[in-house]
C-alpha cells in the first residue's frame, strides 16, 4: 500500500473522546504551536541569581527618564525593586517608634521579647531595630540592631524575635531603641471562612473554636502602575504608595501618598489625562470601614494628593452597578476597561462637569481575579468562571476545546491567584492557575489568538510579563519550602522564596532538561474497518537538536485498552524505522527529555499493511 500521511490540526481538543478527536492533538506539556506545527517551548534562565522573600503576586518593568531599566515585584510579605544587578527592599513602613524599656531575655535563649504597647504587629511581620542603648542580658547591641521577622505575637503589647546571639541572663524591660515597622504582611493564599489555619495566630483563647463564617480572607495582591518614571502601588484592600526613582536605590522605600484613601482594591492611571484612579475604595477617605468594593475615586488631574472634589479641580467619584465587587481594571485605547465579578464596564474621559463617563459593556462575563485579564492589540482577553472571553467592541465568548481540562481541574478557592500574560512573539495569551490539588500556581493554558488554537501544560509561575522593557519575557516562581539567603540579612526568617526567570532564553530549564511531549487522539488505520499492521514509520522534524522519541499506540475498539507499540528514538539523521503495530486505530506521542534538545514536528508518514477483520 502507499504511504499514509498523518495530518493534525493545530491546538488541542479535550472536549471530544479519543476517537472523536481524530486528526487532533489531545494532550501536551511544554509545547506550543507555530504556523500550525507543534514545537518545544523556549527555555528559561535566572534573570538574577537573587532570592526574594515570599511569593510574588505582581511584577512590573519600566524605563526611567535617563534610560535605566527597573523591575519591581510585590508579594505577600515584601515589595522589591531591581535595577542593573542591584536590589532594594522598598516595602512601605506603617510606623516608626522610639521606645524605652523594650527588651526581655531568657537565659540560654536566642529569643528576645519586644515590649511595645499596642504594637499592631502580626505573626510574620518585619521590623528593623536601630539605636539600641545597651546590651541586653548578654545579647549585644550589634545582634539587636538588625532586621527581624516576628516569630510570635505574645499579646497586643509584646512580640518575640529571634536574634543571632544567646542571652547569658534573664532580664526584663531593659534598654531603649528605635523600631521601624513594615506594613503588615498579607495572606499567602485565598481562604474562605474562619477555622483552623485561617486568620492570625494567637488571637483566640486556648481551646475555644473559631466561629465559622462566609468571610473571605483575600490573598495579598498588588496593582502597580507607572506615574512617569515612578511607581504607584496599591495593596489590595490597603493603601496606595509612591516609589520615587529620583531618590536612588539605597534606603529608598515606597511611601504612602498623602490624603489617599486607605483601603482600595486596585489602582489605574489614566494615561491620557494623568488621573490616579482607585477602585473598590472608601466612601469616606481615611476610614477603611467605609470601603465599598464597587466605588471608584479619581484624583485631581496631575495631582494624586487630591481626591476630594471641589469647584476648582477634576477629582470625583462614581459607584457603578452590576456585580458585588470590582475585580480587575486595565487601560485600553481611549478607555479603561473594568471587570466586576459578573459584569464588564468602560470608563472614559468626557470632560467637565462629570470628568469620566461610565458604560456597561456586558453581563455574566466577570473576571475571576485581579490579574486574570490582559489587553493585546486593543483586544481584551480574560478568564471568567468556567469560560474565556474577549472584547473587541463587543463581549464574545471564546470557543475553547480544552475548557473541561481547565475548569475540571482548577482550584476555585485560589481563583484570585490566576495570572494572565502575553508572549507577543508567538501570538499567545497565557493564564497561569492552581490545579485542584494545589494552593499554588502549577499549570497554564494558552490561547494562540493568531491561529485560534489552545494548548496547556504544567509550570509554576506566579507572575509573567512580556518582553518590551527587557528583550525577553520575565516571570517569577515561588518555592514554598526554600530557605535560601535573600538580598538582605533577616533574622528569624521563615521559608518561602521567589526567583525571577528570563523566558524564551535557550531550550533548557536553567541548565536542566525540559521534558516536553504532545499526544494525538485515535485515528483510524486505513478506513478502520480491518485490522492493519503499521510496519514503517517515516519521521519529519524541523530544527531538531538531540533525540526525540515517537511512540505509536493502537487499540481495536474505542473502549479497548490501548496497546503501546515500540518506542522509536529519532535523531535528525533517522530516515525511517521498521515497526510492528496492529489494530484498527492508532495514536502518536512525541517526547523529548534531553538537555539541549529542541524539535519542531512536521508530518508523519506510515506504511500500513491490511491484516483482516479479526
Amino acid at each position: 500500500m502507499p504511504l499514509t500521511q498523518l495530518n493534525f490540526l493545530p491546538g488541542l481538543d479535550t472536549e471530544n473522546t479519543e476517537t472523536g478527536a481524530e486528526g487532533r492533538w489531545t494532550n501536551c506539556d511544554k509545547v506550543r504551536f507555530r504556523k500550525g506545527l507543534p514545537q518545544k517551548i523556549g527555555g528559561w534562565t535566572k534573570f538574577t541569581p537573587d532570592f526574594y522573600v515570599g511569593k510574588a503576586a505582581d511584577i512590573a518593568s519600566w524605563i526611567s527618564l535617563d534610560g535605566t531599566r527597573y523591575q519591581a515585584i510585590a508579594g505577600d510579605r515584601k515589595v522589591y525593586v531591581y535595577q542593573g544587578g542591584s536590589n532594594q527592599d522598598i516595602t512601605p513602613l506603617r510606623q516608626s517608634n522610639t521606645l524605652t524599656n523594650v527588651f526581655t531575655t531568657a537565659s540560654s535563649s536566642s529569643n528576645v521579647v519586644i515590649n511595645h504597647t499596642a504594637h499592631g504587629a502580626i505573626l510574620g511581620d518585619f521590623i528593623t531595630i536601630s539605636n539600641v542603648s545597651a546590651s541586653v542580658g548578654g545579647v549585644t547591641q550589634a545582634n539587636l540592631q538588625n532586621e527581624f521577622e516576628i516569630v510570635n505575637v505574645n499579646n497586643a503589647d509584646a512580640y518575640t524575635i529571634t536574634t543571632n546571639g544567646t542571652a547569658s541572663s534573664t532580664v526584663t524591660n531593659t534598654a531603649n531603641c528605635d523600631i521601624a515597622y513594615q506594613i503588615n504582611i498579607g495572606p499567602l493564599t485565598q481562604t474562605f471562612g474562619y477555622g483552623w489555619g485561617a486568620g492570625t495566630w494567637n488571637l483566640s483563647a486556648w481551646n475555644q473554636p473559631r466561629t465559622s463564617s462566609n468571610v473571605v480572607l483575600d490573598a495579598r495582591q498588588w496593582s502597580m502602575n507607572n506615574w512617569g518614571e515612578d511607581l504607584v502601588i496599591t495593596a489590595k484592600d490597603g493603601s496606595t504608595y509612591y516609589y520615587d526613582t529620583s531618590l536612588g536605590m539605597s534606603n529608598n522605600r515606597a511611601t504612602e501618598i498623602a490624603n489617599v484613601p486607605t483601603a482600595s482594591t486596585l489602582n489605574v492611571i489614566s494615561t491620557e489625562t494623568r488621573h490616579l484612579i482607585l477602585m473598590g475604595t472608601e466612601t469616606t477617605i481615611g476610614t477603611p470601614s467605609t470601603q465599598d468594593k464597587m466605588f471608584i475615586r479619581f484624583s485631581d488631574q496631575e495631582n494624586f494628593n487630591s481626591f476630594n472634589a471641589n469647584a476648582t479641580n477634576s477629582a470625583g467619584s462614581q459607584r457603578i452597578a452590576g456585580g458585588s465587587e470590582i475585580r480587575c481594571a486595565i487601560p485600553s485605547k481611549g478607555t479603561i476597561l473594568i471587570w466586576t465579578d459578573t459584569t464588564m464596564h468602560s470608563m472614559s474621559f468626557i470632560g467637565p462637569p462629570f470628568i469620566f463617563g461610565f458604560r456597561q459593556l456586558g453581563n455574566d462575563c466577570g473576571s475571576i481575579g485581579l490579574n486574570a485579564a490582559i489587553v493585546v492589540d486593543d483586544i481584551a482577553y480574560w478568564m471568567s468562571d468556567g469560560q474565556f472571553f474577549r472584547y473587541a467592541g463587543a463581549v464574545q465568548e471564546i470557543p475553547c476545546p480544552v475548557l473541561n481540562h481547565v475548569f475540571d481541574d482548577i482550584n476555585k478557592t485560589q481563583y484570585a491567584q490566576v495570572y494572565a500574560g502575553q508572549t507577543s512573539n508567538f501570538s499567545e495569551v497565557i493564564w497561569y492557575y492552581c490545579s485542584s490539588s494545589s494552593n499554588f500556581i502549577d499549570k497554564y493554558v494558552i490561547y494562540n489568538y493568531l491561529e485560534n488554537s489552545w494548548y496547556f501544560g504544567n509550570l509554576s509561575r506566579s507572575t509573567y510579563l512580556d518582553n518590551g522593557v527587557e528583550l525577553n519575557p520575565i516571570a517569577t516562581e515561588f518555592f514554598a519550602n526554600n530557605t535560601s539567603n535573600t538580598i538582605s540579612t533577616i533574622f528569624g526568617l521563615t521559608p518561602g522564596r521567589t526567583i525571577i526567570y528570563r523566558h524564551e532564553d535557550g531550550v533548557d530549564n536553567d541548565g536542566t532538561a525540559i521534558t516536553s511531549f504532545i499526544e494525538s487522539g485515535d485515528g483510524d488505520i486505513a478506513d478502520g474497518e480491518n485490522f492493519s499492521f503499521i510496519n514503517k514509520v517515516i519521521p519529519d522534524f524541523k530544527n531538531q537538536v538531540g533525540n526525540a522519541t515517537i511512540t505509536l499506540s493502537a487499540r481495536d475498539y474505542p473502549n479497548s485498552s490501548k496497546t503501546t507499540g515500540e518506542v522509536i528514538t529519532v535523531s535528525n539523521t533517522t530516515p525511517f524505522y521498521n515497526s510492528r503495530i496492529r489494530g484498527r486505530q492508532s495514536s502518536i506521542k512525541i517526547e523529548s527529555d534531553e538537555l539541549g534538545s529542541n524539535w519542531r514536528f512536521g508530518t508523519l508518514r506510515i506504511n500500513v499493511r491490511p491484516d483482516g477483520k479479526r
